[in-house]
């Protein structure tokens, strides 16, 4: 368990170059990542305090809060939408997919099934319905984030291969989406590019049938013989029309 907190104390200040590669860049969004993750890492590390002292119950609860404060998720998820909108493209296409893999399986490690439904329905709705008055882009991405990342967990706690399959076909579609998004602003890229990079990364993020994400979904849905799949499903509903 320390191994685990340390590699991703070594990844938060490799993140931390990323966000600010110049050093010029707005510092706000840089400043609340690291305090969030610090907090998340404290809480880490005294709950596997706890846990060698045999105070087990105690010790659960601390790890678990501190791992869903540092992956972003609910109900400690409002720090993110705020980060991702200030922060560069690059920064928050691997905030939204990269830095989620660590915390998300050491999450479905140690948080007991029936606090993995809680979370997995509160995510599906507070993505699907948050994201339906937000003007920005970055934070209707968050949102949507919410709601892949349901069924992310979903798929995690049936195969750790669904979720790569799940979580793969994600980052794919975040990638074409924000690299089309961040080309937009080039003039001397040609608009047709931007626009098929993002449209195709939009329907794989929708779901939609003859696109990968569709068959994503498809494979969570005939894994999963769980009764949450309904407000995962709900979720992505709601959140196409953002």
């Amino acid at each position: 368990l320390v191994g685990v907190w340390l590699g991703m104390e070594l990844n938060l200040y490799g993140f931390l170059v990323i966000m600010n590669p110049d050093g010029h860049y707005i510092p706000e969004p840089c400043v609340k990542y690291f305090v969030v993750q610090s907090t998340g890492s404290i809480l880490m590390l005294g709950g596997f305090v706890l846990l060698m002292q045999q105070f087990v119950a105690g010790g659960l609860m601390m790890s678990v809060v501190g791992t869903v404060l540092k992956s972003g998720i609910s109900p400690l998820h409002s720090w993110v939408p705020s980060t991702i909108k200030n922060s560069s493209w690059l920064a928050s296409g691997l905030m939204l997919t990269w830095q989620k893999v660590a915390p998300l399986v050491l999450l479905s490690m140690i948080m007991p099934l029936g606090g993995m439904w809680m979370v997995i329905g509160l995510m599906a709705m507070i993505g699907a319905v948050g994201g339906l008055n937000q003007n920005s882009v970055r934070i209707m991405s968050a949102y949507s984030s919410f709601v892949h990342t349901s069924w992310m967990l979903l798929g995690l706690t049936w195969s750790t291969v669904v979720f790569m399959s799940y979580f793969l076909v994600y980052s794919m579609s975040v990638g074409l989406f924000f690299y089309g998004c961040s080309l937009m602003n080039k003039l001397s890229m040609m608009s047709q590019l931007s626009g098929a990079a993002s449209g195709m990364g939009l329907m794989m993020l929708m779901g939609m049938p003859p696109f990968l994400g569709f068959l994503a979904k498809v494979l969570v849905f005939l894994m999963s013989s769980s009764v949450i799949i309904v407000l995962c499903i709900m979720g992505s509903v709601i959140s196409l029309k953002y």
